[in-house]
């Protein structure tokens, strides 16, 4: 009698999840959604492509003192147009003088901050935060004021590995 109340419950358990399997559709593999990872202001996520060095506009200087850090790779027209036309900078912590990243207020950009060890990010005076390290950088995406101003970048209480410059 117990063998026939297992058997019946396992039976109506099999029909229900047949039903959730054949009602909830299936991931398509073409989906635009699984080809980036969701770009967020308050963690680390992962998945942005690599960038060039924090470069911004004319007038911006690397490590080298041609808007491009040393050891990154440039931007490729591909991953300018998956981005919808929104700048896309990478900024590495520790380096020696801060990055200028120029921008015009009230756009939006993203930024991704690389760091060679587990550090706390953030962008001063707009509020936000987050976590990189070496496998996973701290990607922001940010709405600058619409007046004019400076946002340095970094860990809390170091000096600055970046600067935006928004101007009207």
């Amino acid at each position: 009698m117990a063998a026939r109340r297992l058997l019946i419950v396992m039976l109506i358990l099999l029909g229900i999840s047949s039903v959730i399997a054949f009602v909830v559709p299936e991931p398509q593999r073409n989906d635009p959604a699984t080809d980036q990872a969701p770009v967020t202001g308050t963690t680390g996520s992962t998945g942005v492509p690599a960038e060039s060095g924090a470069t911004g506009k004319a007038g911006t200087t690397g490590e080298d003192g041609t808007g491009k850090r040393k050891g990154e790779p440039k931007v490729s027209e591909p991953e300018a147009a998956r981005s919808g036309g929104v700048p896309i900078e990478t900024v590495t912590l520790g380096g020696e003088k801060p990055a200028r990243i120029e921008a015009e207020a009230g756009t939006r950009m993203i930024i991704t901050v690389r760091s060679g060890e587990g550090s706390d990010v953030e962008i001063e005076d707009l509020g936000l935060a987050g976590f990189a390290d070496p496998y996973a950088p701290a990607v922001f995406d940010v709405i600058l004021p619409p007046e004019p101003g400076r946002y340095p970048i970094g860990a809390p209480g170091e000096k600055p590995s970046a600067v935006i410059i928004a101007s009207s």
